[in-house]
Order: structure tokens, then C-alpha cells, then sequence
């Protein structure tokens, strides 16, 4: 009886931590990204999106392939291709090629990306992009920029920069990230470097208004640190690294650590169904806090939701959009492998 108990409450409390259960993706085994919208997943897994049904999760599609051919995008390491759901098409981006696909997955056109480019995403006629600026010099990358780009990807606006740490022994631990989301032709650009800021632009890229919240920021503790330090010793890409320099206690040895003394009160934002959910750094139970508002920045509630797969290390730290998880129809969807099967899981998690 005792045990049966202890099953009951291991199995509520596994439903209350993780959501609910949705189904196995069989055909993926390394997933890049996942991209929600409305009835569908998509998973990027190299060159290739797997599309599937959210009622069923039954594979409708499997479009790209690697190469430099039509249809086809370049697999570059360490850089993940990624896919935007635009409503009317899917926008299939590559380190220096887009896709654009019709809702039924017919090839419309593709175009060379410039590789400065890291993240393009279409506002009306024109484009915003984050983008990597050079030194004076022009000797290395020196900040990074949200900025509008017209139909031929030429600069119109810049509406946002943030500079990029410049220290060759100094290793940043919380990488403060630059994000932008594109809903209904405005722009919503985060700057949490600078506090819980988020300025809305309209499609030309005038500023309409910012929406600016007192909220404290999470204090970094002891434990943060040594779980920072794990994580970033277990990032594929910094094996990468450590493997190069001679190994971790060699690479250690040679760097420092740098850690704030507080987490950037915004990690990521989503812009979706008229709101604006904003990721924290605040934790409680393996779930991280969503401050969730109107497109005016008024709150309308606060909620823990389960903590995703976290991204690359590189890739954060330029603010690349491989989200393990998506928002929609008020429901909080997310990926992870089932140590057990081996298998992708999907999860689902109602917005309270």
C-alpha cells in the first residue's frame, strides 16, 4: 500500500514538473531547433525541417537536404539552420542562404544571406536582422546589431547595438543575449542589458514606444556558479574548444571565469496571439518564471514553466533563435530525449 502510494505521488509529481506527454518524434535523433505555430511542430534537424501534425504529431512533411542545390541549405558547425512559421509561408534560414516555402511546402525562392547576417526575419516588404559589426580597425567582430535591411538586405535603420566583450582571457558565464520578435509588421527589440527594457518599432523601424518594467533581477549565487561552470563544460561547442587548447584543466587554467553579480533580467521573448511572454532567469522546481503581458507591456500574470534544453554556448552568445521550446494558443510546448528509448519527446504545458 505504502508503495503503491509512493508510485502515485512519483507520477504526479513527474506530470506537475515535466506537462503533458504528447508523443515520440521517431524520425528525429539531433535536433537544432523546434518552431510552434498554431496546429503544427517543426524540427530542424541539420538541413532537414520535419513537420508534424500538433493533434496527432503525424509526420505531414520532411522537406530540405544538405548541399548548395535548390531546396538545399549548407550544414555549418556549431551554426544552426533555423525555420519561421510567417503564417502565409515558412522562411527556412541558412548560414548564408533563406528558403521560402509556400504553406504546402512547394519551393517558392531562395536568395544568398549575407554572412554577417546572423538572424534574418521579414516585416512587410523589408527585413530585420541581427547582425555582426566590425571594429575600426576592421580586424574582428566588434558588436552586435538589430537592424532594418530593405528587399536587396541593404541597411536601412539601425535600431538597436550592443558590443560584444572584448577581453582574449575573460570567459562571460551569462551571456546577456540580444533577441528581437516580429508580430503584426512591429518590432519588438529586448535590451535587457541596459534593464527590463523592450522598445516596439513599426515597420520602418520608427520607435512607437518602450515598455520598461522595475523588476529585480535574480542575485547569482554559489550554486549558479558551479552549475553555470558544468553546463559550459558540458556545451558541444566549448568541447570543441577545450579539446583544441589541450584539454579542460589546461583550457581552465588559462581563463577566468567572469560572472556578474546578478542575471539579465530578460533571457528570451516571444511575441504570439496578441502577448508578449518574457523568459527570466528566476528558477523553482526545474521551471524558469514567464512574465507574460499585452503588446502595450501591461502584466496580465506570471508562471513557472518547465526549463527547456538549452542552447549552444556560441550560439547565445549571438543570440541565434534555436528555441527548444514555442508558445501558442496559450500552451507552452518543448522537446526533450528520453534517456531510456533514445527518443525525442514531445511535451505540453497549459498557460495558467
Amino acid at each position: 500500500m505504502i508503495k503503491s502510494c509512493i508510485f502515485i505521488i512519483f507520477i504526479f509529481l513527474t506530470m506537475h514538473l515535466f506537462g503533458d506527454k504528447m508523443g515520440v518524434l521517431p524520425d528525429v535523433l539531433k535536433p537544432s531547433c523546434i518552431e510552434i505555430s498554431h496546429d503544427h511542430l517543426y524540427v530542424v534537424e541539420d538541413a532537414v525541417v520535419y513537420a508534424y501534425s500538433l493533434k496527432n504529431l503525424k509526420l505531414i512533411k520532411k522537406f530540405g537536404a544538405k548541399g548548395e542545390g535548390p531546396g538545399e541549405l549548407k550544414v555549418v558547425p556549431f551554426y544552426p539552420n533555423n525555420v519561421t512559421d510567417l503564417g502565409d509561408r515558412l522562411f527556412f534560414e541558412g548560414y548564408d542562404k533563406i528558403i521560402v516555402l509556400s504553406r504546402e511546402f512547394k519551393l517558392l525562392k531562395s536568395f544568398k544571406k549575407k554572412r554577417r547576417i546572423i538572424k534574418l526575419i521579414p516585416v512587410a516588404d523589408n527585413f530585420v536582422a541581427i547582425m555582426l559589426g566590425f571594429s575600426k580597425e576592421k580586424t574582428k567582430f566588434s558588436t552586435l546589431s538589430i537592424s532594418l535591411l530593405d528587399a536587396e538586405l541593404k541597411i536601412q535603420k539601425e535600431l538597436y547595438q550592443q558590443r560584444l566583450p572584448d577581453r582574449e582571457k575573460d570567459v562571460d558565464m551569462v551571456l546577456d543575449s540580444i533577441h528581437f520578435a516580429v508580430y503584426k509588421d512591429k518590432i519588438y527589440v529586448e535590451e535587457s542589458i541596459k534593464d527590463f527594457v523592450i522598445e516596439v518599432f513599426d515597420r520602418k523601424g520608427d520607435r512607437l514606444y518602450e515598455i520598461k518594467k522595475g523588476f529585480e533581477p535574480v542575485k547569482i549565487t554559489e550554486t549558479d556558479k558551479k552549475e553555470l561552470v558544468n553546463d559550459f563544460k558540458d556545451d558541444d561547442f566549448v568541447r570543441t574548444m577545450v579539446q583544441r587548447e589541450g584539454g579542460w584543466v589546461k583550457f581552465k587554467n588559462s581563463v577566468n571565469f567572469v560572472f556578474p553579480e546578478k542575471f539579465p533580467p530578460i533571457k528570451d521573448i516571444i511575441v504570439r496571439d496578441d502577448k508578449i511572454y518574457v523568459s527570466t532567469y528566476e528558477k523553482k522546481d526545474n521551471r524558469q518564471k514567464f512574465i507574460i503581458m499585452d503588446l502595450k507591456g501591461n502584466v496580465l500574470s506570471t508562471t513557472f514553466l518547465p526549463l527547456p534544453i538549452k542552447s549552444s554556448y556560441l550560439f547565445r552568445s549571438l543570440g541565434i533563435d534555436n528555441r527548444f521550446y514555442g508558445i501558442s494558443n496559450n500552451n507552452y510546448y518543448y522537446i526533450k530525449e528520453n534517456s531510456d528509448s533514445e527518443e525525442w519527446e514531445l511535451y505540453v504545458t497549459k498557460i495558467k
